[in-house]
């Protein structure tokens, strides 16, 4: 089996690391439209994004139409101002969904089309308009990935489009811009990260490579999500670079029954994709165990958990039952009642969930019977 890594993204970390982003921009291009989100508009974050722009002369437009679950609808409006103020450049200021609405309209700008056009592996001809991504939450890692989740309203199925040509151009990993992360945030989107490096480390794409960035960000995020849920800002920062080492670490290794069980969560009923990926997280773990305990106690390890003299199986079951543990102390919701999920969708979001580009990546062979079982474990 011929496994693949790759990281053409150039990154620049640390506090900062936005004074060079007059000299990336115009090495790109010359006008930069902003794409961000009402929130962190109205944060002041995005004011951090200019300023350095600003002192080297650059005009720049900004575009604050992102939602939580990026969909069709924004890309098509990210699109039409990108033309509109004859922009270039697309620098995303935000989350996964700044970035992902970037990088879905910066393909359409160069290769014409709908988004669903590229929907799947490989289907992108030719390379996207370039990206200079800037997260603001410390979960995504969409800043040096290859691909997009954008949701069809219509269909409320979230399409993943993933091609070589939609690695952004240039991440900015500046501590300033988690900061002052609220703590159900950082909760949220670190749960992604971890998820991201998990699913990523026993996958069925994982290679030494992608092995040695899940490894480190699984163990980077046991020692700081819970002191950057309570708002330290070092723990916020290391958050930053580990989620970023998950997005390096996954995007070839591929994912799993987290993400699909996830994603058609999301679509159906507009669930932040974080708080999904954390409440399906550790039963998905447990059914995985069997598949690959080696990995399971590593992760373990990796978590904290002292394992000296346990055995192989029972190290790998302490895994999932770390991250249960994890994701209690830090508040995320713990059941499908509480973010009002009626037991009665569970056959539909199985039945869709097996079609999840993500399913095939997981290390245990399943059927809609074994979605069903997660989705109610999860009740």
């Amino acid at each position: 089996m011929v496994l693949q890594f790759s990281s053409p993204t150039k990154v620049l970390m640390g506090d900062g690391a936005l004074e060079q982003l007059g000299t990336e921009v115009s090495r790109l291009g010359k006008r930069p439209l902003l794409v961000t989100d009402p929130g962190v508009a109205a944060s002041g974050l995005v004011d951090l994004v200019k300023a350095p722009l600003d002192a080297a002369g650059i005009e720049t437009v900004v575009f604050d139409g992102v939602g939580g679950n990026p969909t069709v609808e924004q890309v098509m409006a990210c699109l039409s101002a990108l033309r509109a103020s004859s922009s270039d450049v697309l620098v995303a200021v935000g989350g996964g969904s700044a970035m992902d609405v970037s990088k879905a309209a910066a393909v359409l700008a160069t290769n014409g089309g709908e988004v669903a056009d590229y929907e799947g592996f490989d289907r992108i001809a030719k390379p996207a308009a370039p990206v200079i991504a800037v997260p603001t939450t410390v979960g995504t890692g969409s800043e040096v990935t290859k691909g997009a989740v954008i949701t069809n309203s219509s269909t409320k199925v979230k399409m993943v489009i993933v091609s070589d040509f939609m690695f952004p151009a240039i991440a900015v990993l500046d501590a300033r811009m988690v900061a002052s992360l609220p703590g159900h945030i950082a909760a949220g989107t670190g749960m992604d990260a971890l998820t991201h490096a998990i699913e990523g480390y026993v996958a069925k794409g994982a290679n030494p490579l992608t092995d040695a960035l899940n490894l480190a960000a699984i163990s980077a995020i046991g020692r700081h999500l819970r002191p950057a849920v309570a708002g330290d800002s070092t723990a916020l920062y290391e958050m930053l670079i580990a989620s970023c080492m998950a997005g390096a670490g996954f995007h070839d290794a591929g994912l799993g029954l987290v993400h699909a069980l996830a994603n058609t969560l999301g679509g159906h009923f507009g669930v932040h994709h974080g708080t999904a990926n954390a409440l399906f997280l550790p039963y998905v773990m447990e059914f995985n165990v069997p598949a690959n305990p080696p990995k399971f106690a590593a992760i373990a390890v990796a978590l904290g958990e002292p394992t000296a003299g346990l055995s192989t199986i029972a190290a790998a079951k302490r895994a999932p039952a770390l991250v249960h543990e994890l994701a209690a102390d830090i508040g995320v919701a713990r059941t499908l009642t509480e973010l009002n999920i009626p037991a009665d969708a569970i056959p539909q979001l199985a039945e869709d969930a097996l079609t999840q580009i993500d399913r095939p990546g997981n290390p245990r062979s399943n059927s809609k019977a074994d979605l069903e079982a997660l989705y109610r474990a999860a009740l």
